[in-house]
């Protein structure tokens, strides 16, 4: 179960100008929500947040999120910020 305090943590993650940012691409409908792409990260590596960095690669969005779950492992996870669909996830050495 998520609490909805945990919910506010990647808002503070996210650096100012890439908050507004993503705030203007979820309105034009070019991005998901935050929300639901760590829903999904949740799914895949329960745990909590340590940094989320929207970025643009090549001609798409990209949400990076880092986590660390219940065994301290940390683990970085990409998704496709229009799709949510996982690009990428490996643990972190």
């Amino acid at each position: 179960m998520v609490s909805p305090t945990w919910l506010l943590l990647p808002k503070l993650a996210l650096a100012e100008s890439d908050h507004d940012l993503a705030r203007e691409l979820k309105q034009a409908g070019d991005i998901m929500s935050l929300e639901k792409i760590l829903e999904k990260a949740q799914q895949l590596h329960p745990g909590h947040v340590l940094e989320v960095e929207l970025e643009r690669k090549e001609l798409r969005y990209i949400y990076e999120i880092e986590t660390v779950d219940t065994r301290g492992n940390v683990w970085e996870m990409q998704f496709d910020a229009k799709t949510a669909e996982l690009l990428n996830s490996n643990q972190e050495k």
